[in-house]
């Protein structure tokens, strides 16, 4: 079954999955859907600290919703859609191994769940994340161990 994106005339949104068999009806995806396929996919893979929010997405965040596809675009393109993930990576991992990982990621799970072709996958590494190092600073001992005591 060969499948095609085609935009809905009922709302520019909605993509329409087509198959050979007009008989059976339609299947619309929003593009939020796919975004969010896209994001879980990208989160998955070791090395990948988190995906990087849209401004829209720390007011939304705020107010309590969730944000949807944050940290990944999409354009249609001739040949197929193109999606851009935006990422923070883990330090000391190898970033063109992780980058190759999410790119197969996100066309693996986009093709197997919505049978669209994915012409491109471009990752943008938005930074690198360091280890979290414990505090040297003890908080019930500020100025260490040749504080003296003020007397009254």
């Amino acid at each position: 079954m060969a499948r095609e994106i085609k935009r809905s005339k009922q709302t520019t949104k909605n993509i329409i999955l087509t198959t050979d068999d007009s008989a059976v009806g339609t299947t619309q995806v929003t593009p939020e859907v796919i975004e969010v396929i896209a994001q879980i996919a990208t989160q998955e893979v070791d090395g990948v600290y988190s995906m990087r929010g849209k401004l829209s997405d720390r007011f939304t965040d705020a107010f309590g919703s969730n944000a949807r596809g944050k940290g990944v675009e999409l354009t249609q393109a001739e040949d197929g859609l193109v999606i851009e993930a935006y990422v923070f990576l883990q330090y000391g991992v190898t970033v063109p191994r992780v980058a190759l990982e999410i790119q197969n990621a996100i066309q693996s799970q986009i093709a197997s769940m919505t049978d669209i072709h994915v012409a491109q996958v471009n990752v943008h590494i938005s930074g690198i994340v360091p280890e979290k190092v414990a505090s040297k600073i003890d908080p019930d001992n500020l100025f260490g161990e040749h504080a003296t005591e003020v007397a009254d």
